[in-house]
């Protein structure tokens, strides 16, 4: 197809995610948002970044070295090339606002006495202290390099900084190469006087002091530099070809393998700091035929390359135990108290609770604390009529108390089944050791079904009792994570609920015997069954309307990519049907396009915790929890779970949150027909915080 056949309700996904990276950095900016926390925002956009890169350019890099139309984007009809010529005219915009917004907050923390210091701003002693904190602590632990014919330009790791300087000898010109050594801690305090926390990071005092370990060259020009790797592995199909070859080795090993590749993978993003800017251009001539990248992949900045430092401030200022009362003050965002569901209390059982009451158990994350679900677990193993626990799992926490408790059910001699997902992006190693660990304990561990990643949230209890058999069951929209149940706002249900349980039970049946079914009463699952009853229930509402009744959908998730729902959507939106959808992150569909999307409105809103719940509800009855969210990988290449809320009380309490984000007047940013978002502007009687009145301000 041809560019202008291609519908103009459509955005493409790569720049949609590049705008809401945006709209994270933008956090940075905004004075309602403490002065830490303002500064961290910009470190999570740089990460973002780093992600994006490693995985969708690097994937569109791949395909566009294949020159097949058929890999073009679907809803735009650009080419791989065409999406990486726009992602690279972007990043280059975002680069500059994102330098821009770190020296503003530095300069703010400054005035608060956390100083991010630059050599030309110390004074003459504190030079001294550094040059000796140099040649004690740095330099014994660097590895310089020479790059001639006898030492050829070496593997530049993903992510790692080095610093490359342009020599001179003798009349001959080359270039030498330094690692900023992962040994060497990258914040270095400098002594200063109380009440002032003074740092500056190693790559800057490495780069101060490079001469001295190229003494007989003179430097023409040192810069620091930092490369972005490619990261996507296509898993499933490499895995096919490596088990013909090799029919003894297991999944697990075969993932440690592909880990071990990805460092290899071509670079995809060149990274510099603008010193000696007379030199650029030469330095790119020299380091893009090295690395195999165009010059538009090469980025200017002039703040830190690598900016997760930024975590650490917090935890070394409060290990020192300096500033903590400035920190507490106005610093950081104020502690929130997760606390138990209504229906549980410190010493009420919550097995007893789910089976002698009549309404399931609502968990709201963070407002609620993850300490019920670990509760359920923990008297799972002491419970005499509990027979067997089936979980997936998909990221864990560092210290996962899940894992205990799984481990001490086998250990207690009961049946677990863990489905371990292998694949969850950057948590593969991870996973890889809690499988060991779990086998270890004696639970069966899944590693899932060819061709699918399992990305669903569900824990199964069977308990029995006589001929009495019960099933307890857990489905949320977000990790088995102690950690992000504290930063993402994620819901799920406890129920005893017999059908629910019976069509857990035929879910990880699938599972084990590696054969995907449709056959669910009331769970709907990826990928036969669930994108098909999505499709059905936006028909219904269409044609309540058609009847003369009301219809409208209401829609959170993180993002929404899949082609035919989006299709659907527009359908109902010509046909009056009214289309609440709140898109954190990516989203293809542009709303207030006159007679195709003039009904449906789409917001977003990022703030202090990270939107991940995903609710979807249909007119008055239909109201469902999910782990997925509308993207094509999750309708047809995963195994997902939307379930149904049948506790009246939940539906009303997931309708108010729904209705209570729309009416957010503070951190709501509306996308416009053009691909733009806007913040809501206006005088208000009452401004509206949605997280703020969720999950700080609980009344």
């Amino acid at each position: 197809m041809k560019d202008g056949e291609y519908k103009n309700y459509f955005a493409n996904r790569e720049l949609s995610f590049l705008n809401f990276n945006k709209r994270v950095l933008e956090e940075s900016a905004d004075k309602s948002v403490p002065l830490l926390e303002r500064f961290k925002f910009i470190s999570i956009f740089h990460s973002n970044l780093d992600e994006f890169y490693m995985i969708r350019v690097g994937s569109l890099y791949e395909k566009s070295l294949l020159k097949d139309d058929g890999l073009n984007d679907n809803k735009t009809g650009w080419s791989p090339d065409k999406q990486l010529r726009e992602i690279f005219r972007a990043t280059k915009e975002l680069y500059v606002e994102a330098d821009k917004m770190f020296w503003n907050a530095a300069a703010l923390l400054d005035e608060k006495n956390i100083k991010y210091c630059k050599f030309d701003g110390l004074k003459e002693n504190e030079r001294k202290w550094l040059k000796n904190y140099f040649r004690r602590e740095i330099m014994p632990l660097l590895s310089p390099q020479i790059i001639d014919s006898k030492h050829p330009f070496p593997h530049l790791f993903n992510k790692q900084i080095y610093i490359i300087l342009e020599l001179i000898h003798e009349n001959k010109n080359s270039y030498g190469i330094i690692s900023q050594n992962k040994n060497i801690d990258r914040i270095i305090k400098i002594p200063a006087k109380d009440k002032e926390y003074k740092y500056i990071l190693s790559e800057d005092v490495i780069y101060k002091y490079a001469k001295e370990l190229f003494k007989k060259h003179k430097v023409l020009s040192k810069f620091l530099i930092r490369i972005t790797r490619n990261a996507d592995i296509t898993v499933e199909d490499s895995f096919s070809d490596y088990e013909s070859y090799n029919s003894n080795i297991d999944y697990r090993t075969y993932m440690n393998d592909i880990l071990k590749k990805r460092g290899k993978l071509a670079p995809v993003r060149l990274e510099l700091n603008n010193a000696y800017k007379n030199r650029i251009n030469a330095l790119k001539k020299y380091l893009c035929p090295k690395l195999n990248i165009r010059e538009d992949q090469v980025f200017i900045s002039n703040a830190p390359l690598d900016q997760n430092f930024i975590f650490e401030i917090k935890e070394k200022i409060e290990k020192t135990g300096e500033l903590n009362e400035l920190l507490a003050d106005d610093m950081l965002y104020p502690a929130i108290n997760p606390v138990s569901p209504d229906k549980i209390n410190a010493i009420s059982s919550v097995i007893k609770t789910i089976e002698t009451g009549r309404e399931d158990i609502f968990l709201h994350f963070p407002r609620h604390t993850i300490k019920s679900y670990l509760k359920l677990l923990e008297e799972a193993v002491y419970d005499p009529d509990t027979v067997g626990v089936k979980i997936t799992l998909y990221r864990l926490s560092e210290n996962s108390q899940i894992i205990n408790y799984l481990c001490s059910l086998a250990e207690m001699g009961k049946d677990v089944t863990a489905v371990v997902e292998l694949q969850a992006r950057f948590d593969e190693e991870n996973n890889i050791n809690w499988s060991k660990r779990l086998e270890e304990a004696g639970c069966n561990v899944i590693y899932g079904i060819d061709g699918y990643k399992i990305h669903s949230k569900i824990t199964l209890i069977t308990k029995k009792s006589g001929n009495d058999i019960k099933y307890i069951t857990h489905l949320g929209t977000g990790n088995y994570n102690e950690k992000t149940a504290k930063l993402y706002t994620d819901v799920g249900i406890i129920t005893s609920d017999t059908n629910i349980g019976k069509d857990a039970l035929k879910f990880f049946n699938s599972i084990t015997t590696s054969d995907p079914t449709d056959d669910y009463s009331c769970l709907l699952v990826a990928p036969l069954q669930f994108k098909s009853e999505i499709i059905k229930f936006i028909n219904e509402e269409i044609e309540n309307v058609r009847a003369g009744k009301s219809g409208y959908i209401k829609l959170k998730m993180n993002s929404l990519t899949d082609k035919a729902i989006i299709e659907e959507l527009v359908k109902a939106s010509q046909n009056g049907v009214k289309v609440d959808l709140l898109i954190r992150g990516i989203c293809c569909l542009l709303p207030g396009i006159k007679d195709k999307t003039e009904n449906i409105r789409v917001v977003s809103i990022v703030g202090r915790f990270l939107e991940h719940s995903r609710i979807f509800i249909f007119g008055k009855d239909k109201v469902y929890i999910s782990s997925a969210d509308l993207m094509t990988r999750n309708t047809t290449r995963r195994l997902e779970i939307a379930a149904p809320v049948f506790d009246e009380k939940i539906k009303a309490e997931l309708e108010k949150i729904f209705d209570l984000y729309f009416k957010d007047n503070v951190k709501s940013r509306e996308l416009c027909s053009n691909g733009t978002y806007k913040k809501i502007d206006g005088v208000f009687e009452n401004y509206i915080d949605a997280q703020d009145k969720l999950f700080v301000n609980v009344k």
